[in-house]
């Protein structure tokens, strides 16, 4: 799941984008969830204009763009969006009225959740065992191989690494990469 990383007092921080618009001009998510850009208008608009992530579907994997008014002071990565809309890729910073940085990731951590099932069976990494629906799962975030992760079954955390690439399998390993101070 997509995140920004946002500055504060005790420094770097990951916030993660559950809500499809997020107003960068008030840093809050919109909850209007079904509104389209064109009619919303939230409370936070101004005559300085708007900068919102805004999450597209791209055959499921859940892209997001960068959409600001030519009048909002927001550039990503140094230059303002070109006619005001950006596809965002993992690490693009976003800069808004020259002061406030942030930065975009996709990144996501490993966690344990119920294995949502495939068209194919699907067989974990580690046991070469087929992984049930429902069943207690670890989809590696580097390279997105499934592991079985249990009591009986700990095929995840079973070695320090993914057998097929050097992600850490600790779930509490944290982010890989964090913005510099």
């Amino acid at each position: 799941m997509a995140h920004l990383w946002i500055h504060d007092d005790s420094g770097w921080n990951a916030s993660r984008l559950i809500s499809p618009l997020f107003d960068l001009g008030s840093l809050r998510a919109l909850t209007e969830t079904n509104a389209a850009i064109d009619d919303y208008q939230p409370a936070c608009a101004t005559s300085a204009g708007f900068a919102r992530l805004v999450q597209v579907d791209a055959a499921g994997v859940g892209t997001w763009a960068l959409v600001a008014s030519p009048s909002f002071p927001v550039r990503l990565n140094g230059r303002m969006p070109a006619a005001g809309l950006r596809v965002l890729a993992d690490r693009d910073e976003i800069r808004v009225g020259g002061s406030a940085r942030y930065f975009f990731s996709t990144e996501t951590l490993a966690a344990v959740e119920p294995f949502p099932g495939a068209e194919r069976a699907v067989f974990c990494g580690r046991c070469r065992q087929q992984i049930g629906t429902g069943a207690p799962a670890v989809r590696c975030p580097g390279c997105g191989v499934w592991y079985d992760e249990s009591q009986e079954t700990p095929c995840w955390s079973y070695s320090p690494n993914c057998a097929f690439c050097e992600t850490r399998t600790a779930l509490d390993s944290g982010f890989k990469w964090t913005p510099e101070e």
